[in-house]
């Protein structure tokens, strides 16, 4: 069976192509419209290190430093903080304060031609607007908390560490409507493509059918004759 074929029985068929296309195509649209918008907000994390350094200092006093800054800069704590903000006890702080655990914590995103930028982008999505704002109002103070776990595990002094400050805050959650034309194309085509297949299926066994009865009727039905009647030998005698 070819194209051709397929398309002769699409044709034959239409009473039975036409209305499963229609429930497709509702269903399609059913899952199109049944997509909820969603709401995103985000905010930028900077690091600032210590405003003041005393170069100078006597013969043998040990100079204070922040050895985090010599061996990777702030580049470098500032993807330590975006890894700590998404620890599992962090995670934990945030939901127990009422905020969502999937916010995500990475990175400023900055083109490949330019050098990394000391700043961590936090960013959430919801449908709750509400849970939005609340989930980024707690996950900001947790910066502070974990860029200080860090430095004091790495044995930074307090005068030198890196102090985090707030270079975008949240605002308004923007609606948004997530992807839905893909998933709903899939959907039709896929449902579509069974409707052809139960189309043939269906033209291939009426037609089959079709046959068998034109094949029966066409038979002669066999007339069984009857033997002629046996002359009775008496009705020959002379009277």
């Amino acid at each position: 069976m070819d194209l051709f074929d397929v398309i002769r029985s699409c044709a034959r068929r239409w009473y039975v192509l036409i209305p499963l296309l229609l429930v497709v195509g509702w269903f399609s649209y059913d899952v199109y419209s049944s997509v909820k918008p969603v709401y995103y907000s985000s905010a930028v994390i900077g690091l600032a290190p210590p405003s003041v350094r005393v170069e100078d200092t006597p013969p043998g006093v040990p100079l204070a430093r922040n050895g985090l800054l010599d061996v990777g800069g702030a580049a470098l704590i500032a993807n330590m903080t975006a890894v700590g903000l998404q620890e599992p006890s962090v995670v934990a702080r945030v939901v127990a304060a009422g905020g969502l655990p999937t916010y995500a914590a990475k990175m400023f995103p900055v083109p490949a031609t330019m050098g990394q930028l000391p700043l961590v982008m936090v960013e959430v999505t919801d449908p709750d607007p509400a849970a939005v704002t609340r989930t980024l109002d707690l996950v900001i103070p947790q910066a502070e908390v974990t860029l200080r776990n860090l430095q004091q595990n790495a044995n930074v002094p307090n005068d030198q560490m890196v102090a985090p400050f707030v270079v975008s805050p949240p605002g308004p959650p923007a609606a948004a409507t997530p992807s839905r034309t893909r998933s709903t194309v899939a959907i039709f085509v896929a449902g579509a493509g069974l409707v052809i297949v139960v189309t043939v299926i269906v033209d291939v066994l009426l037609v089959r059918l079709g046959k068998r009865e034109r094949r029966r009727s066409s038979v002669p039905t066999e007339v069984v004759a009857e033997p002629p009647p046996v002359a009775d030998p008496r009705d020959d005698r002379e009277p």
